[in-house]
């Protein structure tokens, strides 16, 4: 069933699907935790319904997004929201496999986002249907060869924003360095305080330096399960954008 959500942000709104992936909190964090530069070109690989550019857009406006998204259902869903919004001269819904991303976008990018699948391949058995197994499980794209196009597509000093889940930080430092892409910049999710991370915020430069900024932790809840004010900023719940 198709539905229209409001953003909460500069009047923007997104349209869903229920019976297809639709975003979650990672997307509107992952989106508080890029910093653009004014002008900036942006992709975003595995848009989904095209969560990223509209938070992106709605923070900044001077940017131009080309955004790649496999499933073609998800895709017509992104491209609908785009001309729903007016903003199909400043965001581009490509569909396209990331490992194809340096053929199918153009040009060098001054920033690469990804809220990219969290779990290895084999988890996936007996999952949900499809849509939801290509967004959660790395079925179609591995991390490795996500880097390997988030490198292709950047500039030299252009930056990797991504989300991930926590557990698998020590071999998303690996691959990133691998792939010339410095970790400068990090910063671990957790539900409650005293809960183990659950997710890892990292920016990362292609050529970069080494030396990296561990930020202090984003706690969603507090104990008795309300949001944090924290989160209350980032989702604009009293209508505040900073």
């Amino acid at each position: 069933m198709e539905r229209i959500d409001d953003l909460q942000l500069k009047g923007l709104s997104i349209l869903q699907d229920t019976d297809l992936f639709c975003f979650g909190t990672d997307a509107v964090l992952l989106a508080d935790f890029v910093r653009l530069k004014k002008n900036a070109r942006v992709a975003d690989l595995g848009t989904g319904t095209g969560i990223l550019p509209l938070l992106l857009y709605g923070r900044r406006e001077d940017i131009f997004v080309q955004a790649l998204e496999l499933q073609e259902n998800l895709c017509c869903l992104a491209r609908r929201s785009i001309e729903m919004n007016g903003l199909s001269q400043q965001i581009e819904i490509i569909h396209g496999d990331i490992k194809d991303a340096r053929k199918l976008l153009s040009g060098e990018f001054d920033a690469v986002v990804s809220n990219p699948p969290y779990d290895k391949e084999c988890a996936g058995v007996g999952s949900r249907d499809k849509s939801h197994r290509l967004a959660r499980f790395e079925i179609a794209v591995t991390f490795s060869e996500l880097c390997a196009s988030a490198r292709a597509l950047l500039r030299s000093g252009g930056r990797f924003f991504l989300i991930h889940r926590a557990t698998r930080s020590a071999e998303l430092f690996t691959v990133l360095r691998e792939n010339r892409l410095e970790p400068k910049e990090v910063r671990f999710i957790h539900s409650f305080v005293r809960k183990p991370a659950a997710q890892v915020l990292i920016s990362a430069v292609k050529d970069g330096n080494e030396g990296v900024t561990v930020h202090p932790p984003l706690i969603i809840y507090h104990d008795d399960r309300s949001e944090t004010e924290e989160v209350r900023k980032i989702y604009h719940r009293d209508g505040i954008l900073e």
